[in-house]
């Protein structure tokens, strides 16, 4: 089925028991590595719709988007997209998922739109999301995801040599006995966090805010999701100082708002492990990796070594005696 045959679309939906009279493709929204967003119209109404890459086999991806969506609107339902329903199509082991969702409207928070009011209204959003304790579902084990990243990693790099496996497994053993040495700390509520807080997921509209693609969202504790603000919004849209001075004062609205004493202590760690995901989210994401690193394998090793370098910056940075 390609993307564009509107008769599969009208028999994804029919089978939902949805019969629109009229589809039309308007426009392709965005195209990203796990799916891609078109913006639909049925019946003359707009909508947008996520269509899933098959290799999620099944399901569980479309499912669990829709569920965190879901989650997120009961904390903030005015920054969150309404959800429509869902359609499933498999066909000889071949799963077609979508996820029909209200039309959001705004620009990506990039520089030209970032200002202190938006920063301020953007943190009211965090801590409304952040506030609502999550009691479902197992709590993550930092152990367990400091192992498997490890595996993960050292295996890539037998195959690549863009960096000495040595000097990666030193990197992971100082973040391990960080972890290890303070582990009392890492004990927080678990909250519904975005899980991938990167400028274009951010929409403005008038000083409105809206967060979209809920994909990776899960329950974990807040600080991860402000170490990704700071990576993939702060350090992407603002220039050095501006970054270190918004993210003071978003940590420091969170340490009053939740009385948070251990905030940056948690953040020193989840900021560097949150830098290695970036640096390895072709080999985390796609198995076999090795079919996305051949598209343009120079620039794959050139992201990689930048994120990896900024994780080993970071961390030498915040070890030294004060």
């Amino acid at each position: 089925m390609t993307d564009t045959n509107l008769d599969s679309w009208l028999d994804l939906f029919h089978k939902q028991g949805i019969h629109p009279r009229q589809i039309a493709i308007l426009q392709t929204i965005d195209v990203g590595y796990n799916s891609t967003v078109y913006l639909l119209s049925l019946d003359g109404m707009e909508y947008a719709v996520k269509m899933y890459a098959e290799r999620f086999n099944g399901t569980d991806v479309c499912l669990h988007e829709r569920s965190q969506t879901l989650k997120a609107r009961t904390s903030i339902p005015d920054a969150v997209p309404h959800i429509y329903f869902y359609s499933t199509h498999t066909d000889n082991g071949f799963h077609r998922e979508i996820l029909v969702m209200e039309r959001v409207f705004g620009v990506p928070l990039t520089h030209d739109v970032f200002d202190d009011h938006v920063f301020d209204e953007l943190v009211t959003v965090l801590k409304r999301l952040h506030r609502t304790e999550a009691r479902t579902g197992p709590a993550l084990d930092e152990r367990v995801r400091l192992v498997h990243c490890r595996e993960v990693l050292l295996q890539f790099l037998q195959d690549d040599a863009v960096l000495a496996s040595e000097r990666v497994a030193n990197h992971f053993d100082a973040l391990q006995r960080y972890y290890l040495e303070r582990e009392e700390i890492f004990r927080r509520p678990r909250t519904i966090i975005h899980g991938d807080l990167w400028w274009d997921n951010i929409l403005v509209d008038d000083g409105r805010i809206r967060l979209i693609d809920w994909l990776e969202s899960s329950e974990q504790e807040y600080c991860r999701d402000l170490a990704q603000f700071k990576i993939g919004v702060l350090n992407e849209v603002l220039d050095v100082a501006s970054s270190q001075r918004f993210f003071e004062k978003l940590v420091n609205a969170y340490r009053e708002e939740f009385e948070d004493k251990t905030i940056f202590e948690r953040i020193r760690y989840y900021l560097p492990i949150l830098f290695l995901e970036e640096a390895f989210y072709i080999p985390f994401t796609f198995f076999p990796w090795e079919i996305k690193y051949r598209e343009d394998a120079e620039a794959f090793r050139r992201r990689f070594v930048d994120y990896y370098e900024r994780s080993e910056s970071f961390f030498k940075h915040v070890q030294k005696p004060s």
